[in-house]
C-alpha cells in the first residue's frame, strides 16, 4: 500500500494534484504514430481505476477547481472517470496540448500559468513527465521511488518553510516550495 497521510483540507491552502492517466489499451500493432498513441482508450481496469481516484478525492474533500489535461483520449477518459467518481459539477477544464509527452519544465510551466483563483489544481498527464515532475517538486519524498503507476496520484501542498506569499498564485509553484502530502493509487 503506498504511503498516504490523512488529508485535512484547508480551503485557504493551495494543493497540486498530479495524476497519471489510468491503464490504457495498447496502440494497434505496428502503429507507432502520434495519432495512434493519442487515440488509445482506457482499458476496463483503467476506467475502474479512474472512478476510484475520483471517489478517493471525494472522500478526502479534494475537489479540483481547475483541471489541466493532456488532449490524449486516455487522459481525457481518466479525467471523466475522476469527475464521475467525484460526483460534483465539472470544474474549469483546460485541455493543454503542451502536457502530452512533456518533460518537467513544460509541465511546470502549465501549472505556473494556471488561474490564480484555483486553490486545488489537478494536472492529468503521462509518464515519465509526471513522475519526474513529482520528484523535482519534492526530491526528498521517498515514497515517490515506488514508481508512478497508471492511475497513481500525488497531492502536494506548500512546504512548511515556504514564505506565505510564495504560493499566492501558481507562479510560485517551484521545486522545494511544495512538498508531497499524499501519494497513492486508489
Amino acid at each position: 500500500m503506498p504511503w498516504q497521510a490523512p488529508v485535512n483540507p484547508d480551503p485557504y491552502t493551495r494543493r497540486l494534484i498530479l495524476l497519471r492517466h489510468a491503464k490504457a489499451q495498447p496502440a494497434p500493432a505496428g502503429d507507432f504514430s502520434t495519432e495512434a498513441d493519442l487515440a488509445r482508450p482506457l482499458s476496463t481496469s483503467g476506467r475502474e481505476a479512474a472512478l476510484r481516484c475520483g471517489a478517493w478525492l471525494r472522500a478526502n474533500a479534494l475537489c479540483p477547481d481547475v483541471i489541466l489535461c493532456s488532449p490524449a483520449l486516455r487522459t481525457r477518459q481518466t479525467m471523466q472517470g475522476v469527475l464521475e467518481g467525484l460526483g460534483t459539477a465539472a470544474p474549469n477544464i483546460l485541455l493543454q496540448p503542451a502536457i502530452y509527452e512533456a518533460e518537467p519544465p513544460a509541465l511546470l510551466a502549465c501549472v505556473q500559468a494556471a488561474p490564480a483563483t484555483a486553490m486545488t489544481l489537478m494536472l492529468v498527464g503521462h509518464n515519465p513527465g509526471i513522475s519526474k515532475l513529482a520528484h523535482e517538486l519534492d526530491p526528498l519524498a521517498q515514497s515517490l521511488d515506488e514508481g508512478f503507476a497508471p492511475g497513481a496520484l500525488a497531492v502536494f501542498q506548500p512546504h512548511a518553510q515556504a514564505p506565505a506569499a510564495s504560493l499566492a498564485n501558481w507562479q510560485g509553484c517551484v521545486p522545494n516550495m511544495v512538498c508531497l502530502h499524499t501519494f497513492t493509487r486508489p
